[in-house]
């Protein structure tokens, strides 16, 4: 499910098409406007009917950012909700998770979007070139963006592929014209 979620990223509408998957699964996926003065990325709820509930706030109008926080809220659906007492989750995404649901939920999202093995393999940890980053995305079939944005993450360099992340490329796909 997650592998073919992943997948939609690889096309230009994918988190429009995104949406649209996870509605037919019985997963409702609501945009919200960011909150001025929060930290808030994303959250995962049931609803009262027990269906789940993500929201995002595209605080961060981009790809990697769309993605990772999409399967992050997405793990929290499978691995914790109406699990041990958790209702809902509110996340903040800058900051590192400390307790062991958030360490899950990265971990499942990251395994997700790119297998550890295919990271490992492609040598990006170490060199991340952009024809490394585009070969990858490639055989997995997923935006750029997402091993891009990886690379940013774990080196905590934000300035590094900045062209490949997909900035102001999310929120334009689910801006609705007025009337």
């Amino acid at each position: 499910f997650m592998t073919r979620l992943a997948q939609l990223s690889y096309l230009d509408a994918g988190p429009r098409l995104a949406a649209e998957f996870l509605n037919k699964n019985g997963i409702h996926l609501v945009i919200e406007r960011h909150l001025p003065r929060t930290h808030l990325d994303g959250a995962a709820m049931a609803m009262p009917d027990g269906s789940p509930l993500i929201a995002l706030t595209l605080r961060f109008d981009r790809l990697d950012n769309f993605w990772f926080t999409l399967f992050h809220e997405l793990a929290h659906v499978a691995l914790h909700l109406d699990q041990d007492g958790f209702e809902v989750f509110f996340d903040d995404l800058t900051k590192e998770g400390h307790d062991k649901c958030e360490r899950e939920a990265d971990s499942t999202a990251q395994e997700a979007l790119i297998p550890a093995q295919r990271w490992k393999a492609s040598g990006l940890a170490q060199h991340a070139s952009v024809e490394a980053v585009v070969e990858l995305a490639k055989e997995l079939q997923i935006s750029p963006a997402i091993p891009a944005g990886r690379v940013r993450h774990e080196r905590r360099d934000f300035t590094l592929l900045k062209h490949l992340v997909g900035q102001g490329k999310v929120r334009c796909l689910f801006q609705t014209s007025p009337g």
